[in-house]
């Protein structure tokens, strides 16, 4: 089988508002654009025991063994949604690490995207909403790459006519923990 291609697009927050916790995750609010920076990732149908997930390219270096993609099949293969079913999953990385770009949740965000339009798997609205949920909040804006905005609740308004920005990003020799950033908020 040949590889699929999927373009996933980092996300920038314009806006970031931190409104509570749940047990796992933060609970934020976000307006969110998309820029033209992307990862290319290429997914084919294996026949093998276990999901092959690579990364290559410039932003590759120090991703864990335990990372979006790996959790998104984990969570599919836990409730059974792959029927068995393999995936052998190329990330080529031009979004940085710890950039604040979503990079990680955009690549799984698209990865759901493409089973679920490739009818890998089928689920409703409600386990889409649940199986986001569980790698992180703001990998439910990755399934609809426009600009938007995130409530409290997980609920997303979507923008018709979005203007178009010019956006120069600027990543310097360091990076940020989102979880550590997060668990420095002690007031919601």
């Amino acid at each position: 089988m040949k590889n699929d291609k999927i373009k996933s697009y980092a996300k920038l927050n314009l806006a970031l508002n931190i409104t509570g916790k749940s047990s796992t995750l933060h609970k934020i609010e976000s307006i969110v654009a998309f820029v033209s920076l992307h990862d290319q990732i290429l997914i084919k149908k294996i026949k093998s025991k276990s999901h092959i997930i690579s990364f290559i390219g410039e932003f590759s270096k120090n991703i864990s063994k335990k990372n979006t993609v790996s959790k998104l099949l984990q969570i599919l293969d836990q409730k059974n949604l792959l029927k068995q079913t393999k995936f052998e999953i190329k990330i080529n990385k031009d979004i940085p690490n710890r950039a604040g770009l979503g990079g990680g949740s955009m690549n799984a965000a698209n990865i759901l995207k493409y089973l679920i339009k490739k009818k890998f798997i089928k689920v409703n609205k409600k386990e889409i909403k649940n199986i986001c949920q569980l790698i992180g909040s703001d990998v439910i804006l990755g399934l609809k790459s426009t600009c938007s905005i995130l409530h409290s609740k997980n609920e997303i308004r979507y923008f018709k006519n979005c203007k178009k920005f010019y956006t120069l990003i600027v990543k310097p020799n360091f990076g940020c923990s989102t979880k550590d950033i997060y668990s420095k908020v002690k007031k919601f």
